[in-house]
């Protein structure tokens, strides 16, 4: 869910958009002090860029207003006059003898908010962005978690329903008798948040009862927010009521949910610490186009690997859900092969037409999304400018406080300046992550990965032919960059 505001550096809008962000922050789920907190912080960060962003002229400005399940973020984008937070730090002592507070208003914007960032985007101006984390009660907070009897059941009459967020206790107890505290997914620790997001249409999914309304099982989709189509996961039945289908059911149960609303497709997350959940997305018809490095966080797998000794890789499995036999793509060389494959895995023909050098403007569109609690952050190249190299490093470098696992880039295959950027980007030290199928707009995205932390990919674990060729290559690639990140 998101909220654009237009506004003009006017000090009067300044009440209005605090008002506003108090109001949004409370709406998202915020208790009434954070959105507080992120109120008074948007206060002075609006007041700032009235009062210094445009001292000569006048000016407009936006303020983005994004949430999901966890955080509530805003992002102000302004074209004012160029601006180095570095060279305004704010020193305590120095406004007490001097009376000189230069750098105060960032420093309380800070104490204010769990994430603050500032990103220069060149001739697209300047971001600031402000992150608050939503707090919600865990469910080992809740009494009602004693662990079901291991013991199999006699097999009873399963029945299916839409999940509504009155099963949101049920969907949280299921995942923590069955992962534990190991589930990547904060969130569904959270029931809460499961029935926020269920309630707002985030997300959608299926429970599976007993006849004597015991929850047994779950699985659900969650939407993505700049495209139509969704992320199939959160999968579980307890123990005692496996292998009798109800995966199956769940599954055509979603699949069939998600095509009367519209999804174009689907695709999963599966973990790379082992091949279980990516040997259960092939069988459910989906394909692999992508390996993702560093994911999520380092984490233990209950009944599966004590602890796991760096940030968690995932495969990328994607099913169309609407018929898609061609598609025109402009494929870089170095990869072309291998994503006409990926296509085929899909059942898509590509029609790839000759090599062109556009004329291009002379300032490029990111679209910066950042996981602050994963520590990844996805640069989405909406418009291909002359300074985009130049760009995506100073992108780089404004994220460097950030202590991020991995960056990646994103361009659209249907545009012809993909092939003659790919290289360039690669110089930076970016290789291949592989094929995002209609993941931004509903458009095909080729994503690059530039890895920030050592990585042993034997401990990466491909199940499919096509993510054994993918990870082939990205281990090609990496050849000479990985023995240097591990010295370095």
């Amino acid at each position: 869910m998101e909220a654009h505001l237009q506004l003009r550096n006017d000090p009067e809008i300044i009440e209005a958009a605090t008002d506003f962000a108090f109001k949004w922050g409370l709406n998202a789920g915020l208790p009434r002090d954070q959105a507080l907190r992120l109120a008074l912080a948007v206060d002075e960060l609006v007041t700032d860029i009235v009062r210094f962003a445009f001292r000569y002229e006048e000016g407009t400005f936006t303020l983005r207003f994004e949430r999901d399940l966890a955080t509530v973020e805003v992002t102000a984008r302004e074209l004012g006059a160029p601006f180095d937070p570095a060279a305004h730090r704010y020193d305590p002592e120095r406004a007490r003898n001097d009376g000189d507070f230069d750098g105060a208003g960032l420093h309380l914007i800070r104490h204010l908010v769990d994430e603050f960032t500032f990103l220069n985007q060149g001739r697209e101006g300047k971001e600031f962005r402000l992150v608050q984390h939503i707090p919600n009660e865990h469910i080992a907070e809740r009494t009602s978690t004693a662990p079901p009897s291991a013991a199999d059941e006699p097999e009873p009459d399963y029945h299916l329903a839409l999940a509504t967020p009155e099963d949101a206790e049920d969907i949280a107890q299921l995942i923590y008798h069955t992962y534990g505290y190991t589930y990547a997914k904060e969130a569904l620790y959270f029931p809460d948040k499961i029935a926020r997001a269920l309630r707002q249409g985030d997300k959608f999914g299926v429970v599976a009862r007993t006849g004597s309304g015991r929850a047994v099982g779950s699985f659900a989709v969650l939407r993505s927010t700049d495209s139509e189509i969704g992320e199939v996961g959160e999968a579980v039945v307890l123990e005692g009521h496996r292998r009798r289908g109800l995966m199956t059911r769940m599954l055509e149960a979603l699949i069939d949910e998600a095509q009367r609303r519209g999804l174009h497709g689907v695709f999963g997350e599966a973990v790379t610490v082992h091949t279980i959940s990516q040997r259960v997305n092939q069988h459910f018809g989906m394909r692999s186009t992508a390996l993702l490095f560093a994911v999520f966080r380092i984490l233990r797998f209950k009944g599966l690997v004590d602890e796991y000794p760096q940030p968690v890789s995932v495969i990328i499995d994607f099913r169309p859900l609407v018929d898609i036999d061609r598609v025109t793509a402009y494929l870089p060389a170095a990869y072309a092969d291998l994503l006409e494959r990926i296509y085929a895995d899909l059942g898509i023909t590509v029609d790839t037409p000759p090599a062109s050098q556009p004329a291009r403007p002379p300032t490029s569109r990111i679209d910066v999304h950042i996981n602050y609690r994963d520590r990844h952050a996805t640069l989405v190249v909406e418009t291909f400018g002359d300074d985009l190299i130049e760009h995506v490093h100073q992108t780089v470098d404004d994220l460097a406080d950030e202590e991020l696992h991995v960056i990646f880039v994103d361009l659209p295959l249907d545009d012809p300046a993909t092939p003659e950027s790919t290289p360039q980007l690669r110089e930076a030290g970016f290789v291949l992550a592989g094929l995002m199928p209609l993941f931004h707009q509903e458009r095909d995205y080729l994503r690059l990965q530039r890895p920030l932390v050592p990585l042993d990919l034997d401990l990466i674990q491909t199940h499919s032919d096509r993510s054994h060729a993918i990870k082939q290559t990205i281990k090609e690639e990496l050849a000479c960059t990985m023995s240097d990140l591990k010295t370095g």
